[in-house]
């Protein structure tokens, strides 16, 4: 069955019980935990094609993340036993479902490490191209700023200033519910020599 959700809606939240697998048919997810003190953890912007509810599916234990949409998104839902029947008759969804998780896990890894050690314009440039989808000759993120926070996770306010500065480098064009991205390979240029590691010292050892 397929869902849809506008910019910003509320998919599932953390210890909701609803057993299967959701996949995006269209739009973006943003997955996220809040801590007791009411402080959002961000851990991957999914597209796509991705899937989400793995744990929910082979546990069968409630949802553990919230997801939001960013932009507009469609969501299909497969029932738990329909998804077991489907992979007794195509084992290679059992090698899909791994590939998954594993860049699930790449990515949640990768994102607490941006939050930990980049400034808000670089995670922001980073969410943009990740979420840019090819309209004409352009490429377009449709999601608010409010959503475009919660991507980050960050403030309204920071996420406001992030996308200020990438205007004025000529990085991005902000207009009502989507942000144009004049140019893409430049936009991502520039994020890989604002993000890159720093090399590690060498101490003589091996």
């Amino acid at each position: 069955m397929l869902h849809r959700f506008s910019d910003g809606a509320t998919i599932q939240q953390r210890g909701q019980h609803k057993p299967g697998l959701s996949i995006i048919a269209e739009g973006s997810v943003q997955l996220s935990a809040t801590d007791a003190e009411g402080e959002r953890t961000s851990y991957t912007v999914l597209r796509p094609g991705d899937c989400f509810g793995e744990m929910t599916l082979l546990l069968d234990i409630p949802r553990t993340l919230d997801a939001t949409a960013l932009g507009e998104t469609a969501i299909r839902e497969v029932p738990r036993d329909r998804f077991f029947r489907l992979l007794d008759d195509q084992p290679a969804l059992r090698d899909h479902l791994l590939v998954g998780l594993a860049r699930q896990l790449s990515q949640a890894l990768q994102l607490l490490d941006d939050q930990r050690r980049l400034p808000a314009e670089v995670r922001m440039a980073k969410a943009l191209a990740a979420l840019a989808r090819t309209e004409g000759e352009g490429h377009v993120v449709r999601a608010s700023q409010t959503a475009l926070a919660e991507a980050i996770a960050t403030s309204r306010v920071t996420a406001g200033k992030a996308l200020q500065a990438l205007a004025a480098d000529g990085l991005a064009e902000t207009a009502y519910g989507r942000v144009l991205i004049p140019d893409i390979a430049r936009l991502k240029a520039w994020i890989a020599g604002h993000s890159a590691l720093a090399p590690v010292a060498n101490f003589g050892g091996a």
